[in-house]
């Protein structure tokens, strides 16, 4: 890949314009007070990442928990200790940090692993960001091709399933990971 990008970078010229500013709420990258002026009267809603979620072929429940997990709305146990639940909050999983959806699902030790296998098969790395919603954002597949990039979609979805059920089984039935 890198020796793409350099093959890639060898056919670019350097020209002498100057860089630009363009602002993406006017019109043709034009800073207009129109536009402004409509702004703190509708305030810009979030950015969610439902093309990311309803992915096609992917089962229903599983969409439905990447839905919760994004929107932070999964029952982790930071989630039942502000609801009142008296429990020490460790991470099922690793047994070493406190339980978050953010952490369970992209930043423990033993999601990481999976994480990792799955990214090999497709030859990839990639710096995971802090929260489920930015996982779901950036999953960009343009560079696995139109074949793959239908399974490409649905890999974060199908890992934070089988993460939420492996931790499941190991706070309702116990045993290790």
């Amino acid at each position: 890949m890198v020796g793409e990008l350099l093959q890639i970078l060898r056919s670019q010229k350097i020209t002498l314009e100057e860089d630009s500013a363009l602002w993406k709420g006017g019109k043709k990258g034009k800073f207009g007070v129109k536009e402004v002026y409509g702004l703190p009267i509708s305030p810009s809603v979030p950015t969610f990442p439902k093309k990311g979620i309803w992915v096609e072929n992917v089962p229903s429940k599983l969409a439905f928990f990447a839905w919760e997990a994004t929107w932070g709305r999964v029952l982790t146990l930071d989630r039942l200790q502000k609801r009142g639940w008296q429990l020490p909050n460790c991470c099922f999983l690793c047994g070493s940090d406190e339980e978050n959806v953010n952490h369970l699902l992209i930043h423990c030790t033993v999601a990481r692993v999976l994480w990792r296998i799955v990214l090999s098969l497709f030859g990839a790395q990639w710096v995971f960001p802090e929260f489920v919603k930015e996982v779901v954002l950036s999953w960009k597949g343009l560079f696995v091709g139109k074949k793959r990039e239908k399974i490409w979609r649905s890999i974060p979805l199908f890992i934070f399933w089988t993460v939420w059920k492996e931790r499941n089984r190991l706070a309702f039935k116990g045993g290790r990971s």
